[in-house]
């Protein structure tokens, strides 16, 4: 409906956060890239704090999903909720995990909170947690500032990480599912894995909206996008 793109575009301003495109967003192209590709992934990190977690994204991170995700977290895009939110719950159930498994958002700094108004993961937990059943809780939280990940390759971003995180004791210990935006490294999950097994949780699967690596090379070569949490 490119009439009613125009409109928008003249109206409201609006355009496409994935290729610029006056009007909605996603626009109809856009909006059939996003459709999702649930996969399963492998991050050294993570298979050093425990090798039986398993990992999936929805999408893989290229264009124009860097888009989407930009936007909503950094760009107040609470509209795009929905189109990520379906790409993570496409990743929670390639895991296959138990139906009382608990979504544990990967915490941002306080600083990036205060930012951008609210907690992009945390927004997204819960958006899958009402169409799963699965239960959502804030185990996480941050305890120091982690150096800017440019340029790291995977250990030296794990080193970066470590001991980062901290998590919440429970009287009972949950079964966990970690969810992130986007997963490059794995070094970000694999600390809050560690962080969450040290306090007796178990971890049995990390979630994201997107993997940095892409299909023609995957699992030679990773990606090297850099997210501020």
């Amino acid at each position: 409906m490119e009439w009613y793109d125009a409109a928008l575009d003249l109206l409201l301003g609006g355009a496409c956060h994935g290729c610029g495109r006056p009007g909605r967003s996603p626009c109809a192209g856009c909006r059939a890239a996003l459709t999702p590709r649930p996969h399963r992934l492998e991050r050294v990190p993570v298979a050093l704090v425990d090798p039986d977690v398993r990992l999936a994204a929805g999408l893989f991170y290229r264009p124009p999903v860097p888009g989407f995700v930009i936007a909503f977290k950094d760009r107040g895009a609470w509209q795009l909720t929905d189109v990520l939110g379906t790409a993570l719950l496409a990743a929670v159930a390639r895991l296959r995990v138990p139906a009382d498994a608990v979504l544990v958002p990967v915490p941002s700094s306080p600083a990036a909170v205060q930012t951008r108004g609210f907690e992009h993961t945390r927004a997204l937990a819960a958006w899958v947690a009402r169409r799963t059943g699965h239960p959502t809780a804030r185990l996480l939280r941050r305890t120091g500032v982690v150096r800017d990940q440019v340029g790291l390759d995977a250990r030296a971003r794990w080193t970066s990480q470590r001991g980062s995180m901290v998590a919440r004791r429970g009287s009972h210990p949950c079964r966990v599912i970690v969810v992130d935006d986007v997963v490059t490294t794995g070094a970000t999950c694999a600390e809050a894995v560690r962080a969450l097994e040290v306090a007796g949780h178990r971890v049995v699967g990390v979630a994201a909206v997107a993997d940095t690596v892409r299909p023609a090379d995957a699992p030679a070569r990773r990606g090297t996008v850099a997210a501020t949490r």
